[in-house]
């Protein structure tokens, strides 16, 4: 029991952090879209409207309501599973955005699927022979992946693979959920760009766990005794050399968050950044919100799964990190 207390402390200490955290971008975020110009009734009516069909068209839509009322009305219905209903369409928010998640959770989870094995490999592959050709190269390819801004090496595969020797469809322009599972060599460029970026530190980071677990004494005392080499790997090094990687997973996985979005909006992806971007525009708070608040619950689970995997394969090192 005690041997669990400080996992669990972990997960409160993580989990109450990611609540505050959450809590400070929804109030940050509703702040700033008060500060655009104009509101959704303004958007939707070109049209010049006198004073009376303006005030009416804002009580429509609830807008003659204080914002503090407004957010805390929408903050308390959410927390109960309903995110209202979109000013733009009259459509409910959840229905509006369930499409764009499931696109945006497709592209993620794959490059997640991708990010992990690429990195591991890659980084044991450069950190078992330190200074050889392998290790040169690999290191070479991390460090000028890590130096490309993501939309430049986005235009420069899609100016090549796709406009040069037209092998891949350079945007997802026409295409839906459906179309993607059908055809899904329109993932294959955004996945790269996706997957290049935040695998660079990755490889880096798993490649000095490595060097430094394969110095430890009890690692050559393994060896002597003769435990086999695939046994070694998994079993001894990898537990070690992987608890610091775990946790620049946690930030990793933002930055693959941000990433995201950034791709979606170079590709042309109907994901969840599209609609969001759409959202602002149209001045849709209730929209809005409801993806600040679904992709930062998704980041906090996130990390705080990190956290706790790190915290498994080495309580150690996983005990030193400060949150």
């Amino acid at each position: 029991m005690s041997a669990a207390r400080p996992g669990v402390r972990l997960l409160v200490r993580r989990a109450g952090i990611g609540v505050g955290q959450l809590a400070v971008l929804l109030v940050l975020v509703f702040l700033l879209s008060l500060l655009l110009p104009g509101d959704a009734a303004d958007v939707q009516n070109n049209t010049v409207l006198s004073a009376a069909q303006q005030e009416h068209a804002r009580h429509l839509l609830g807008l003659d309501v204080s914002p503090v009322t407004r957010f805390l009305e929408w903050l308390g219905d959410a927390i109960r599973g309903d995110f209202g209903t979109s000013y733009a369409n009259g459509a409910s928010v959840g229905s509006v955005i369930a499409g764009p998640f499931l696109v945006t959770g497709l592209l993620a989870g794959l490059a997640l699927l991708v990010l992990v094995p690429v990195a591991v490999t890659a980084g044991f592959a450069a950190g078992l022979r330190p200074g050889s050709a392998a290790d040169r190269l690999i290191t070479s390819i991390s460090i000028g992946l890590d130096s490309i801004p993501d939309f430049v090496l986005a235009v420069l595969l899609v100016a090549v693979l796709s406009v040069r020797l037209d092998l891949l469809p350079a945007t997802f322009l026409g295409a839906d959920l459906p179309a993607l599972l059908e055809r899904p060599e329109y993932l294959v460029l955004p996945l790269v760009v996706t997957v290049a970026r935040v695998a660079a530190p990755l490889v880096r980071l798993v490649r000095a766990g490595v060097i430094e677990v394969a110095d430890q004494p009890y690692i050559a005392q393994a060896r002597r005794l003769g435990i086999h080499r695939f046994s070694l790997l998994v079993r001894h090094m990898a537990p070690n050399a992987l608890a610091p990687a775990m946790q620049e997973l946690g930030r990793t996985g933002d930055g693959l968050l941000s990433g995201v979005l950034i791709v979606e909006a170079v590709f042309a992806v109907p994901g969840i950044a599209t609609e969001l971007i759409g959202a602002i525009g149209n001045r849709d708070d209730p929209v809005i919100l409801a993806i600040v608040a679904i992709t930062g619950v998704i980041a906090v689970v996130v990390n705080t799964a990190i956290d706790m995997a790190g915290h498994r394969l080495n309580p150690a090192a996983a005990a030193q990190v400060r949150i």
